[in-house]
């Protein structure tokens, strides 16, 4: 494995271990200023009084580790818009004030247009002469009619709010994703509310990409196949259907349609290829080397993705021209320290822990396999070094992948075989098509054949997602188990280093302290819970027993009860069990009442201790609490928010517990 330099691990592991804590424990950035300035003092101390005593080498360590350590917990807490000095909400002060936008990236569409903007000015009180330089980033949210376009500016109210966290339990936490991503706050606008600068300005990088993104939408390729190369050379997946998307994640193919660390890995092999005749200059051919790596890193919109790998992959370039065997784990470190100084969130986002959490299994297990068997026919050796680092790079992300997405691809192995070979051509045609395509210089014949070899791409993955049987669903595991599942693998790994006693004695205590927390989480999930769920124009009660789901609802299940499977999930439930919404109910020893758009006024004798108020019932609720005396009022998502507010107000007058789970979430106990 070579020599591997402790020194980049250990400031590694304290400046993450000072990010997680930050994020965890939520330290403030006033908290730690003190014990900061504390630990500089004495690292600067035993730096100058260390010798060759151990307890002073000591010492001088621990404080190496307390400096990086508050540090990484500082570059946290400055992400944060309270930490900004010229952040864009410090500066809104009233509903009259304005906001000047420039839109930076398109989303992919849901019930809505969705746009990434940065915040160039707050203008205040609608008067242009009082106007706030700001940054920051801000979600659009616009109505699918939209006609604006990345690099507009426009003007809009500033009616900002906070990004609304998820509403009903293990719903997807659309705001902790978009706050990794730097970005707090969000605005809905319609038409009218937008006055749009009609000196469109679109940066350089803006500029390429549409020309780009034009001319492949010119050539005459198909919609699927068209979505998947604008995906794989331009890093653009908005265009890819729900559908396409789904067949690639159950085949095991989806990182070839998000731009990472292969396809900047496939771009080196080829620039090192063709500069060959440079190898007399190393200086020319490193820097043409950078040149290559970080244009096409420019290419596919320089995504957190593309820009982690082409860190990584400039520290390899860098060890190629040197003429020095590079150890990966080396540059594994390098470039992750390097990354989580930039951007300490990067540590939170998915892609990122896959990218790192493949590249160090294989750094890890490929050496293993490659002394395990040489085969002498080099199209064996081929085949046989892409079924390895396959299978390493799956036994890496497979913690994460459980715990993510909930499912295992059975049939990884054969998509790698078929596609990996096959992809460095596509990649590279890819590019080639785009280049000619501007100069206009693209035959039809190309167009042709590279359609035939994205088409038959995309059966294949087809025809893999087919066998449903070989894909395994609705895996659920928690976070100590995700620990203990990478604990197994690296005491593993260990074990075939050295086949010791104590190396076996490591890998049992994982393997049982991983069983040990599956029990644990099976054991949590067994108890009884009751919810009211929050879901617009329906009124849902669930009753959980075990493995066991019945929910009473007012609407059968549609496309819009996804959190419901998110929740099945988690909850590690068997079967779900579907039925009418009813009026009266005693579920978990407390009595349940539900007054609805048929309510009569005639209430029978039943005092609830919940109220659950459905379908914007015209009832007097003064009149309703004086009969029924309910400890708690509960109104869901199915009632006008006009409604929900009088009833907020009246429960106040009465001194009754209101709860809404439009706001707070759904309700359970």
């Amino acid at each position: 494995m070579g020599y591997i330099n402790i020194k980049i691990l250990q400031f590694s592991i304290a400046f993450l271990c000072g990010i997680l804590s930050a994020h965890f424990f939520e330290i403030s950035l006033k908290i730690l200023i003190i014990p900061t300035g504390i630990s500089i003092a004495f690292f600067l101390f035993f730096f100058f009084k260390a010798k060759s005593q151990l307890y002073q080498l000591l010492y001088f360590g621990i404080c190496c580790f307390l400096v990086l350590f508050f540090f990484g917990s500082i570059s946290y807490q400055l992400k944060f818009p309270e930490n900004k000095p010229y952040y864009f909400s410090k500066f809104i002060n009233s509903e009259e004030d304005l906001l000047k936008l420039k839109l930076t990236e398109e989303l992919k569409p849901n019930f809505q247009k969705r746009f990434i903007a940065e915040a160039e000015q707050v203008i205040q009180g609608q008067d242009s002469m009082k106007s706030q330089p700001v940054f920051g980033k801000i979600l659009i949210g616009l109505p699918l009619t939209s006609r604006l376009k990345v690099g507009q500016e426009i003007i809009v109210p500033a009616k900002v709010s906070e990004i609304n966290p998820p509403l009903n339990p293990h719903q997807f936490n659309y705001q902790e994703y978009m706050k990794f991503q730097g970005i707090f706050h969000q605005i809905q606008l319609s038409e009218d509310q937008i006055l749009i600068d009609q000196n469109l300005n679109p940066s350089f990088l803006t500029k390429l990409r549409f020309s780009l993104l034009k001319t492949l939408q010119n050539s005459g390729f198909k919609e699927d196949e068209l979505a998947v190369i604008q995906a794989l050379i331009l890093g653009e997946r908005t265009a890819i259907s729900n559908e396409l998307y789904q067949n690639y994640a159950a085949a095991g193919a989806i990182h070839i349609l998000a731009v990472s660390g292969l396809h900047v890995g496939i771009v080196l092999l080829f620039i090192n290829f063709i500069l060959k005749p440079l190898q007399q200059s190393k200086i020319l051919k490193f820097t043409l080397t950078l040149i290559g790596i970080w244009s096409f890193a420019l290419l596919t919109g320089l995504s957190a993705s593309v820009v982690r790998a082409s860190f990584m992959f400039s520290f390899v370039a860098f060890g190629l021209q040197i003429n020095r065997k590079v150890n990966l784990l080396n540059t594994l470190f390098s470039a992750f320290f390097v990354l989580i100084l930039i951007n300490p969130f990067y540590v939170f986002q998915v892609g990122f822990q896959l990218s790192f959490a493949a590249v160090f299994s294989i750094a890890l297990f490929q050496p293993k396999f490659s002394k395990l068997w040489h085969p002498k026919y080099k199209i064996v050796r081929f085949f046989y070094q892409i079924i390895t680092v396959s299978i390493c790079a799956q036994i890496g992300v497979l913690p994460l992948s459980l715990f993510y997405f909930h499912q295992f691809p059975g049939l990884f192995l054969l998509t790698n075989i078929v596609i990996l070979p096959g992809l460095g051509i596509l990649l590279i045609s890819g590019i080639l098509i785009l280049i000619l395509g501007i100069f206009d210089l693209l035959p039809e014949i190309l167009v042709h054949f590279y359609s035939i070899l994205i088409e038959n791409l995309n059966h294949f993955i087809a025809w893999v997602a087919s066998h449903e049987r070989f894909i395994i669903n609705d895996i659920h595991i928690s976070h100590f188990s995700v620990l203990f599942l990478f604990g197994i693998i690296i005491s593993f790994f260990f074990l075939l280093q050295q086949k010791k006693k104590k190396q076996v004695l490591l890998t049992l205590v994982s393997i049982i302290l991983f069983q040990i927390s599956l029990f644990f989480d099976q054991y949590q999930h067994s108890s009884e819970e009751i919810f009211i769920l929050n879901k617009s124009g329906s009124s849902i009660i669930a009753e959980k027993n075990a493995q066991q789901l019945h929910l009473y609802g007012n609407s059968q299940k549609d496309s819009g009860w996804s959190y419901i499977d998110d929740f099945k999930i988690a909850e590690k439930i068997s079967n779900i069990e579907f039925k009418e919404l009813e009026n009266f109910y005693e579920l978990k020893q407390k009595r349940i009442m539900v007054i609805d758009s048929t309510a009569l006024l005639n209430f029978p004798e039943f005092n609830p201790d919940i109220l659950l108020l459905s379908n914007s019932p015209k009832v007097n609720l003064n009149r309703v609490i004086e009969v029924l005396k309910p400890d708690l009022i509960i109104a869901d998502a199915s009632n006008y928010p006009s409604l929900i507010e009088l009833w907020e107000q009246t429960c106040l007058n009465k001194k009754v517990p209101f709860y809404q789970t439009g706001k707070k979430g759904a309700f359970n106990y």
